[in-house]
């Protein structure tokens, strides 16, 4: 097709991002484009490496007028439409369909009867934008913020409470508050009495607050998150933690399965905190990553045994119960990506490998061989605690000792 055919056949198109579409006249324009390129320059060689890669956004400087008796109307609907902040399409006679943004504009009424636009396009990716890497804490934290906003409300929707109710979520209480309690250190104590205080002033108003008082018994839920021990004493923490809520399901009641839906899904999605932010050298081979995602899972597993099990038709209305949609997908897709984030960092964990000594060594020179020596003796303490090396073992370790390492 022709320049002439062109021209002829095809109509200048404004659609702006509020949807209304534009038809000005077109002065003839131009193009340009840049490319994403760095240039190395040598001392002792003549010239300069360009190192060429993607191409930038096309850019199209385009001039159009609005005239005739409506010309001011026109273009001030124009300039009103141009503050959308979404994409436009152009519809150019020579460039095709081009999606994009305006970056500058500017108008001009010095003539009679003619508006004139001026207005600094440049094309925009038009396909889906290049994939972030977020980090799975991020994402389980953001998880957690969501389970205490959706949860709780679900909860008070399905519940109309009683003294009773009260006194079992008390019980319930008293023993989460005692299982943490076991557990506290010096740098965690103030703040869990805090938390535990709020939570028990908060149970005494849960008849007429019950969002505020489950937000307020997620929160002592969350403290073994919060702990600086080790993975794993976390993780039994957490179990434990889930195993005092479950038991409020003997006590056959619709609230009280309600209550186990939120805060037995609150510990599911703790744990899934804990095992998405392990202390620092605890989780180093791909079995340590396998215990800690198994634990979630099972319990996971545990806890959707029993929402099914406590559910009860609408057709009987003392005791129906059935699970919240929105808490149940929640706890799902913070479980699956918990795991399936562990399962990446599995790809660039160490495996561990067992080694019949078959000749009296010692500490350093098995260090050496199997793990490496580093200048902070990392690796040195690290060998000798997973092989338990006590100080009378270190400089004669039998034969026929077996050793773990990793690699």
């Amino acid at each position: 097709m022709s320049w002439i055919d062109k021209l002829e056949n095809s109509v200048f198109t404004i659609t702006t991002g509020d949807g209304r579409v534009y038809t000005p006249l077109l002065r003839i324009s131009e193009t340009t484009k840049e490319f994403n390129a760095a240039v190395f320059d040598f001392i002792n060689k003549e010239g300069s490496f360009i190192d060429r890669r993607k191409v930038k956004a096309r850019q199209f400087p385009l001039t159009f007028y609005f005239q005739g008796s409506n010309n001011i109307t026109e273009a001030a609907e124009f300039d009103l439409s141009a503050n959308d902040p979404r994409a436009w399409m152009v519809v150019h006679p020579f460039y095709g369909n081009i999606k994009g943004q305006p970056i500058s504009i500017s108008r001009n009424d010095s003539n009679f009867n003619v508006t004139e636009f001026n207005v600094d396009y440049w094309e925009t990716i038009s396909d889906s934008l290049p994939k972030s890497v977020t980090s799975l804490p991020d994402v389980i934290k953001t998880r957690q913020i969501e389970m205490k906003t959706i949860a709780p409300i679900d909860y008070a929707n399905k519940v109309i409470l009683k003294p009773a109710d009260i006194t079992n979520v008390k019980s319930v209480s008293d023993q989460l508050n005692a299982t943490i309690s076991n557990a506290l250190d010096a740098t965690s104590y103030n703040d869990f009495q805090q938390i535990k205080n709020s939570s028990a002033s908060s149970i005494d108003n849960m008849i007429t607050s019950p969002v505020a008082a489950m937000q307020s018994i997620m929160d002592v839920i969350n403290m073994p998150g919060k702990l600086t021990s080790s993975t794993s004493l976390r993780v039994i923490l957490a179990q434990t933690v889930y195993s005092n809520i479950k038991a409020i399901l003997g006590k056959f009641t619709s609230n009280n399965k309600a209550f186990f839906e939120a805060a037995g899904g609150a510990a599911i999605v703790s744990m899934a905190n804990i095992v998405a932010n392990p202390t620092d050298g605890d989780i180093v081979t791909r079995n340590d990553l396998m215990v800690i995602s198994d634990a979630l899972t099972q319990l996971f597993d545990d806890y959707q045994s029993a929402i099914d099990s406590s559910y009860v038709p609408d057709t009987d209305s003392i005791n129906r119960f059935s699970a919240s949609m929105q808490t149940q997908n929640l706890i799902r897709e913070t479980v699956v990506q918990t795991v399936a984030g562990l399962s990446l960092h599995a790809i660039d964990a160490k495996q561990e490998r067992l080694v019949l000594l078959e000749k009296d060594s010692n500490l350093i020179v098995l260090c050496h061989k199997y793990m490496g020596l580093d200048q902070a003796d990392e690796n040195l303490q690290r060998f000798r605690q997973i092989n338990n090396i006590k100080n009378k073992k270190l400089f004669s370790i039998k034969k026929g000792t077996t050793l773990r390492y990793y690699v």
